[in-house]
């Protein structure tokens, strides 16, 4: 065995679960998907990350011993306990004690972080805001998620829930949103939104009605289509050009699947940022999309490991 310095790194979502043996400098060793169980029972989903990530360490084991595991779940985290505070996805793991029970069974530190303040890290190691000190990430996906990157570090706030922009309220009397206030961001700028926007339109595009379908009725010239794509830009713009005058970043980073309608979102996106933020901040943000795809929060997740055991 080699001195090869790794650490195991995961990234649990609530339809599946990636883990991976990374490298110091994130080279992903071995990586595998699997399904994440829909039993409703905590215990099962532990499970299958503590299967998944012997899988891992099995298979770089001649070459590195994982120094630590960092876990990145679609949750409300407290990062300094690596405690969950509030799952929507998988309510089951609320309050669960997922990280000290996968580390009693693999024998090595388990840390907990949020799936989108993961992401923001690993687009800052080694992704598109890579040279920026002052960052927002912002993934687009099912719901609107966010983490923020300040000083060149990872900004969690007092209990590690800051970054939920999706949470912004855009429409004060608006959406119900699951969080339980109205008019949130997320309900307005989600693949979910789009969809519900779409079904209130009466645009029948594909059976079931999928985003990917409004994305591409959108496409081929479907004004309805189009016109969803435009208002989720406009909420879209009004949250970010809050954060604009709030944190003064340098860039704001989009990634998710919904991120792929960019060219019929960002101009109403920007337009909006032009009117609602201040001037010089507004000028000289920039918007870009992410770099690093679907890996972002597998080596976030694995940067954090890396600099706990430090």
């Amino acid at each position: 065995m080699t001195d090869t310095a790794c650490v195991v790194a995961g990234d649990v979502g609530g339809t599946n679960l990636r883990v991976a043996a990374v490298a110091s400098d994130g080279t992903i060793l071995h990586r595998l998907s699997v399904d994440t169980p829909q039993t409703g029972v905590a215990a099962d989903i532990e499970n299958a990350i503590v299967s998944a990530a012997r899988t891992c360490i099995e298979a770089v084991a001649d070459t590195c011993r994982p120094a630590g595991f960092g876990l990145a779940l679609a949750a409300l985290v407290n990062y300094r306990e690596s405690l969950i505070i509030s799952s929507p996805n998988l309510p089951e793991l609320n309050c669960h004690p997922l990280a000290a029970n996968i580390s009693r069974e693999l024998g090595i530190k388990v840390v907990l972080e949020n799936d989108a303040t993961a992401a923001a890290i690993g687009e800052h190691w080694l992704g598109a805001s890579a040279e920026a000190d002052h960052s927002i990430f912002i993934t687009l996906g099912t719901g609107v998620g966010g983490g923020l990157i300040l000083n060149g570090d990872a900004f969690r706030g007092a209990d590690g829930t800051a970054g939920e922009v999706g949470h912004i309220c855009v429409e004060p009397d608006g959406v119900e949103c699951g969080c339980g206030s109205h008019g949130c961001l997320e309900q307005y700028a989600s693949a979910t939104a789009i969809i519900r926007m779409a079904e209130e339109r009466g645009l029948a595009v594909d059976t079931p009605l999928t985003a990917a379908g409004v994305y591409a009725a959108a496409k081929s010239g479907n004004t309805t289509a189009i016109g969803i794509f435009r208002d989720m830009g406009r909420y879209l713009g009004l949250g970010l050009a809050s954060l604009v005058n709030v944190l003064n970043p340098e860039l704001i980073v989009i990634g998710g699947g919904v991120a792929r309608g960019w060219d019929l979102f960002i101009d109403s996106l920007r337009t909006e940022i032009a009117a609602r933020a201040f001037s010089y901040p507004g000028g000289r943000v920039r918007l870009i999309r992410a770099s690093l795809s679907d890996s972002a929060g597998i080596l976030g997740a694995a940067r954090v490991a890396l600099d706990a055991d430090q």
